[in-house]
């Protein structure tokens, strides 16, 4: 027998594309629009309660070693991607906002916090292409995968890149269209490309 949560997706036109039909976790009062697809590893992906997918949206559980968590609150909206790749995994926390068209990838770890603000067109990539060797093709000399944390309450901007290895503390804002490749401290503002520190907020270090 089919499960209730199957039906509900059917009905909103969920597209699932995996080895079972069941999510491995659902909370209560999730609400998924029409046009999601959601593929991969389906038991390894996992809804907090009041989740939020707008229309469009998609989730890739790559394997059995990745997954997918979206904590209680939050909501990804449309055109957002998430994808785990193979061995890595994507964390979201509590009352998040993932805003239109972003892409998250998952290969090192993504780890984001609480009450966090990401607003369209970011682009966060916890890895990074070797490419040293001049007598191989990039392709082939293969990842680097540090993972990226992410802070509770930070705001990241439009079209803010964040970069393998970065660490963004609790609080920091990321000014929009910079380019993270470093650590940000917690509670700084930093802008551009590189994203440097312009002041702190509140006026202190």
């Amino acid at each position: 027998m089919k499960s209730k949560l199957w039906r509900r997706l059917m009905r909103a036109k969920t597209k699932l594309f995996g080895p079972q039909f069941n999510l491995g976790g659902i909370g209560s009062g999730v609400r998924i629009a029409s046009n999601v697809e959601i593929s991969g590893v389906l038991k390894n992906i996992r809804l907090g309660s009041n989740v939020r997918i707008s229309k469009n949206v998609t989730l890739v559980c790559h394997d059995r070693d990745s997954y997918i968590e979206i904590g209680d609150g939050s909501i990804l909206k449309p055109y957002a991607m998430l994808m785990t790749h193979p061995g890595g995994y994507i964390r979201i926390g509590s009352n998040c906002s993932v805003n239109p068209f972003c892409v998250l990838y998952g290969h090192g770890g993504l780890e984001i916090g609480n009450n966090v603000r990401i607003a369209t067109h970011c682009v966060i990539i916890p890895a990074d292409h070797r490419f040293d060797n001049l007598n191989a093709l990039i392709t082939d000399q293969g990842l680097i995968k540090n993972g990226i944390k992410i802070g509770d309450n930070v705001w990241i901007g439009a079209s803010v890149t964040i970069l393998d290895g970065c660490q963004i503390g609790a609080g920091a804002v990321i000014g929009a269209g910079s380019v993270v490749t470093t650590d940000v401290k917690a509670n700084s503002v930093v802008v551009g490309v590189p994203a440097k520190l312009i002041r702190y907020r509140g006026g202190y270090e």
